[in-house]
């Protein structure tokens, strides 16, 4: 039996997001299902109505019949797209269950974070957390504790995601990173959440989460940085790359392990062993530039 999904308050508003790394996003749903899709994605991001058009247009459509090419990136089964100069329009199938609703949303917030990599970002399975106003990531796989470890964090420490981070390249080719929303939550059936994902922060370390019976940071070399935070981000990809031909598939990840070795020589990396009822921030705090 398929779970219902819900229906969405219709709006023919656009929606604007703008990112860390200068680019700025329009949402437009061109018929009354992809307004309501842009509605839906707009409501969990915390995006504002937005008038004008912005460099990027991301243009949403359910009932058109059109047959258009595949998104390389993206499954056929949920979401159809053709990229023409700084416009993507996509073509919704059906979303008659709350799981292919979920899919959607995340290949969508996805098509965000391809181009952010195309500039030297990185879409990362990692929780980020601010304290000072300066922000952490906490990686790894989807078993370690992830969430379980930003909702334990005390004040000053403030939780902004619990599962995934964008990590964007600033003008100033400075580290930044977005929270970024957990989709798979909605099927969960926990309370519905949104996040603030046009905010961001500077970034100033990544913790790879090791469960353990003490708590404590080890240093490790760079080489075996690159190699773990691979694992995290083509996790966070959740296999969507796979519609990719053999050539493809080699650049798309070519460049995202360049974007990672980039990022480690920038910002120290490090094994976080972490205790379920420890102080583990307090081995974080130990090691962060300024404390």
């Amino acid at each position: 039996m398929h779970t219902s999904a819900p229906n969405p308050t219709i709006s023919p508003k656009n929606h604007t997001l703008n990112l860390a790394d200068g680019s700025s996003w329009t949402i437009v749903g061109r018929d009354r299902g992809g307004a309501g899709i842009s509605r839906l994605l707009a409501k969990t991001m915390q995006l504002q109505p937005s008038p004008q058009a912005t460099q990027n247009l991301l243009i949403l459509d359910k009932s058109s019949t059109t047959r258009l090419a595949a998104q390389p990136i993206f499954s056929e089964k949920t979401l159809k797209s053709i990229v023409k100069n700084n416009k993507i329009t996509c073509h919704l199938g059906p979303s008659n269950d709350l799981a292919t609703l979920v899919v959607q949303l995340l290949e969508l917030s996805q098509i965000f974070c391809s181009k952010a990599e195309e500039r030297g970002g990185v879409s990362i399975h990692g929780a980020l957390a601010e304290k000072d106003g300066n922000g952490i990531i906490l990686a790894g796989r989807g078993d370690v504790g992830k969430t379980t470890a930003s909702r334990r964090l005390p004040s000053p420490w403030y939780s902004l995601s619990d599962d995934s981070s964008l990590i964007v390249l600033d003008k100033k080719n400075n580290y930044r990173a977005h929270p970024w929303p957990t989709w798979s939550s909605l099927i969960s059936g926990e309370k519905v959440q949104t996040w603030d994902v046009q905010s961001s922060v500077p970034l100033k370390a990544i913790f790879i989460l090791s469960q353990s019976e003490i708590d404590k940071v080890e240093q490790i070399g760079k080489g075996q940085a690159v190699c773990l935070l691979n694992e995290t981000v083509d996790q966070a990809w959740w296999g969507l790359d796979s519609q990719l031909r053999d050539k493809e598939k080699h650049t798309f990840r070519l460049q995202r392990f360049d974007n990672i070795c980039k990022l480690v020589e920038s910002l120290p990396t490090y094994l976080l062993h972490i205790n379920k009822n420890g102080s583990f921030w307090k081995e974080i705090e130990k090691v962060l530039p300024g404390n």
